[in-house]
């Protein structure tokens, strides 16, 4: 039996065992081609790049962080300003409307007397951020004020909120304004006193220290220099505190016009805006400060890059000093395999064509075996048609017996392997081939073969000569005259490689005494000669084969040709 050999490539040596200078002239990836030193410099540049690269990045996410914590910190402050600014006005508002109903109705004079002074000074004693609480007649003039007693003289005829009063009103907020007591700037609140309709009868004034709000504002814990501004809603400055952490004055950085991150929010109820600031320097400088813990970090890791290069540089150098040696090793032993390559190739290319020829030669006998079967099947009818009826028989089981072998000669030469077939195939057009030439009852004949079942040739021509047996004296014998039944062939898998063949038929079955064991002299006597065929060609296969009379407790014959591996087939028909 021939067998095809695959072509062999022999290469002079296998990419793990070269050097590394041969590799590189292979066609190898870029990186791989580079020089070692090379390659040392750039991974330390891409590391060094990296490593600047993160900590830059970390540097500015932080200062990110901190210019949107300075956002934060401004909004949440100028949220608490304006809390307490409304409170105060409320406060200082509630104590202005005691002040009015104290200067009494519409139509009584304003009190001057000291008994009506110490009631109004008692009112604002209970307050600490009051600086005085005052009531002026219409024209102008203080009649009752707690600073002293008696009032001393004083007009503010030519105050805003006198004007504002006498326009007419309700509470109004007025702009620093310096007291006639003394230089202390004050925040002033009024009301107009109560008056007959179209009248006006004076204001009532209360006068509140901005000093103790700075007290308060200064009790804020900010991480930054800030300025916080009270505006009325004009833009007229009431209040501005600038102070910076560890009371560090931001007035200086304000005044040089920095640019700053603020926070505007409008007071509940009263016509006041509250503004938080915080220079931006402020904040970088915080920054700063963090920025030298990454700078650092970063000189640290350049310097632990630096070292590691450094000792890979060293590497690389007694390794090419390595590859120098091993490439004259390499170059000597390339060409010796070199030679040896071309020597094999060329005894391969001679073998190639000796089994090529071989296998033309073999599809030629195929084809010409086949010709011959077919030629003797020809004279063997022209024999029998010359012959009388019982030699006749004996010629037609000869005849069918070399179609069989002329039908496996065929599948040989249309087959891709020359020494193998597909068995199920075969078992298909040889089935077809027998119920239309040997079937006198007419019975049918069923074939159930789903799966290809590759075999070589010398363990297919006896399992092939079995099958031939079995389905012709199926079709020939089982059946009475005029009572035709069903012959069913079945080939299926048995085991992990294995098959089983099985020929059944439904007709009148085997006489009892043959079923048994029994000698050769009488089988010869008692089955003729294509039994005793069956069981030699079963042996000779490998196979085991069993017979059953009346199988599963119906009519009929059933043969079951059990086929092992191939394997094992030949050790046991050896």
């Amino acid at each position: 039996m021939l067998v095809r050999h695959e072509p062999t490539t022999f290469h002079p040596l296998a990419p793990a065992h070269m050097p590394l200078r041969a590799l590189r002239s292979k066609g190898s990836p870029l990186l791989y081609r580079m020089p070692g030193s090379a390659l040392v410099l750039l991974v330390c540049a891409v590391a060094l790049l990296l490593t600047l690269g993160l900590s830059a990045s970390f540097a500015w996410r932080d200062r990110a962080a901190a210019i949107q914590h300075a956002h934060d910190t401004a909004g949440n402050a100028s949220l608490l300003v304006a809390e307490h600014a409304a409170r105060l006005v409320e406060t200082s508002d509630l104590i202005l409307k005691q002040a009015v109903q104290f200067a009494g109705p519409a139509d009584t004079p304003l009190p001057t007397d000291r008994a009506a002074w110490e009631r109004l000074a008692a009112l604002a004693r209970g307050t600490p951020y009051l600086v005085a609480v005052t009531l002026i007649d219409s024209r102008g003039d203080a009649t009752l004020t707690t600073r002293r007693f008696p009032t001393p003289p004083m007009n503010v005829a030519d105050r805003d909120y006198f004007q504002a009063q006498a326009a007419g009103g309700g509470l109004h907020i007025s702009a620093l304004d310096r007291s006639r007591y003394g230089n202390e700037p004050l925040i002033l609140l009024s009301r107009p006193l109560a008056a007959a309709p179209g009248r006006f009868r004076g204001v009532a004034l209360v006068a509140v220290s901005p000093r103790y709000i700075r007290d308060i504002y200064k009790s804020f814990d900010f991480d930054y220099a800030r300025s916080i501004t009270l505006r009325r809603a004009d833009g007229t400055v009431l209040l501005h505190e600038t102070q910076g952490p560890d009371a560090t004055d931001s007035a200086a950085a304000e005044a040089a016009g920095e640019p700053e991150i603020s926070a505007l929010r409008r007071v509940d109820s009263v016509p006041l805006t509250a503004e938080v600031s915080i220079p931006v320097s402020s904040v970088m400088e915080r920054w700063h400060g963090q920025l030298w813990t990454y700078i650092s970090y970063a000189l640290a890791a350049l310097a632990a890059v630096s070292v590691i290069g450094g000792l890979a540089l060293q590497r690389t150098r007694r390794e090419r000093q390595a590859e120098n040696a091993l490439q004259h090793a390499y170059d000597t032993l390339e060409e010796r395999v070199r030679q040896r390559t071309a020597e094999l190739e060329r005894t391969n290319a001679q073998l190639e064509t000796v089994v090529t020829d071989k296998e033309v030669l073999l599809k030629e006998v195929q084809h010409r075996v086949k010709n011959n079967l077919q030629v003797i099947c020809s004279l063997l009818r022209l024999q029998a048609a010359r012959i009388d009826e019982p030699a006749r028989r004996a010629f037609d089981e000869s005849l069918r017996r070399i179609q069989c072998m002329s039908l496996m000669q065929e599948l040989l030469y249309r087959s891709d392997q020359p020494a193998r077939i597909d068995f199920a195939d075969y078992l298909r057009q040889l089935c077809d081939g027998l119920v239309r030439s040997g079937n006198p009852t007419g019975a049918r004949l069923t074939v159930n073969a789903p799966q290809p079942w590759s075999l070589d040739v010398d363990q297919a021509t006896p399992l092939a000569l079995i099958a031939s047996e079995l389905v012709s004296n199926a079709l020939l014998h089982a059946f009475p005259p005029g009572h035709p039944g069903t012959v069913t062939v079945e080939l299926r898998p048995e085991g992990a490689e294995g098959m089983r063949m099985t020929v059944r038929d439904d007709g009148a079955g085997l006489p009892p005494d043959q079923t048994g064991p029994q000698t050769p002299a009488d089988e010869k006597r008692r089955n003729g000669l294509g039994l005793v065929l069956v069981r030699a060609l079963a042996q000779q296969a490998g196979a085991a084969i069993t017979v059953e009379h009346g199988p599963d407790g119906g009519p009929g014959t059933r043969f079951v040709v059990a086929v092992p591996t191939l394997s094992k087939a030949q050790t046991k028909a050896a």
